[in-house]
């Protein structure tokens, strides 16, 4: 990923902020000490803080997503996760805990709208699948797309049986995850994993975490959880490096610059548009390309026309959708490593239930 070269030519993300949406979350460990995080409590949810220090359960995951955007890379044990963007403002929301009521997802993105944000990174979903839950969902995305906040979501992984509250949601950036070589996460049968829905596909196997061994050294994680915070901290540093620019051409960027070198805008199931590159979405300036969302499909919600009809400018014509059928393998290379190891996929999954279904992140 090279970041450290980034981050010493003082991009940080430093005046960008991201709007976390998560389970709970232990904000004094040692990778978040003097991070920029002020937790917002929403009334369907509780208090996403942990209680007790030693509460990895509920807190790992969340605590983990965060300390990928804006972690100092120390840890209990030493070393720890190194943050993306360590310089971002992060507004935290534990809409992703067991005991949510209501819209949670729906109320944390408005409040995140409401207070700011510039950038939404959830990495989780739901377990149910109903439209009383997806169309609030979208309702506040659309709002959210409307006032120029960037959303990432999580895809699910390996062989799970729930969906994302994002992923059918049209105009967010839907994440799936790749190896240390660039190999695609595989599904527990050894194939790659698949999605009609992967955007573009970042780190995620093996990535630096903390509270996963039952301590808050450092420890290994694994999931389009994890890739998702990545993705969402590289969007925070093109939007510091480029302010001028649209939030339709920062997306516009992230998919056109993806993969080693230079190419055409392509896309597969397993991939999507491809791997994305730190390096070539800081150096290529975003305004040479069109001001308009990329992410829409056609037979999904919010509509092109719903989200921006009522504005001024962007055009309400719907862009081409580049998702294809037919999946177009691209010669990936990934540099660098620095919070990646080789290994096996190991899928982390932390589950908790709600009497009529639940939420999940992963």
């Amino acid at each position: 990923m090279k970041i450290p070269a980034i981050h010493d030519a003082g991009i940080t993300g430093e005046g960008v902020t991201i709007a976390v949406l998560d389970g709970g979350i232990s904000p004094d460990v040692a990778t978040l000490r003097g991070a920029d995080i002020e937790v917002r409590q929403l009334e369907q949810c509780p208090d996403p803080v942990a209680s007790v220090p030693t509460a990895f359960e509920a807190s790992s995951h969340g605590t983990s997503v965060t300390s990928l955007i804006v972690g100092n890379g120390t840890s209990d044990s030493g070393a720890g996760p190194a943050g993306i963007a360590p310089d971002v403002r992060i507004l935290y929301y534990g809409s992703l805990q067991a005991d949510c009521d209501g819209n949670s997802f729906a109320a944390a993105i408005d409040d995140a709208v409401a207070q700011g944000a510039d950038i939404v990174s959830m990495s989780g979903g739901s377990s149910r699948l109903a439209e009383e839950l997806a169309q609030p969902t979208a309702e506040a995305a659309a709002d959210a797309l409307r006032a120029g906040v960037l959303i990432v979501g999580a895809l699910p992984n390996a062989d799970t049986v729930w969906d994302t509250e994002l992923g059918k949601v049209n105009g967010v950036v839907n994440v799936a995850s790749v190896d240390a070589t660039a190999q695609a996460a595989k599904m527990r049968d050894g194939s790659d994993m698949r999605n009609s829905d992967v955007d573009v596909v970042a780190p995620g196997v093996d990535v630096a975490g903390v509270g996963f061994d039952g301590s808050w050294g450092m420890s290994t994680w694994s999931g389009n959880s994890a890739a998702t915070p990545i993705v969402s901290g590289l969007l925070a540093l093109a939007k510091e490096k480029w302010p001028e620019a649209t939030p339709a051409q920062l997306l516009q960027s992230l998919i056109r610059n993806t993969g080693a070198s230079p190419h055409e805008l392509e896309w597969s199931d397993t991939f999507g548009h491809g791997i994305v590159n730190a390096t070539r979405l800081v150096q290529e300036d975003p305004a040479q390309y069109p001001d308009e969302n990329p992410l829409f499909t056609d037979g999904q919600v919010p509509t092109f026309d719903e989200v921006y009809a009522s504005m001024d400018s962007p055009s309400t014509e719907t862009p081409e959708d580049v998702n294809g059928e037919t999946p177009v393998m691209l010669p990936w290379i990934v540099g660098g490593g620095a919070v990646l190891v080789a290994g096996v996929l190991v899928v982390i999954i932390i589950t908790s239930r709600k009497k009529s279904g639940g939420n999940e992140v992963v």
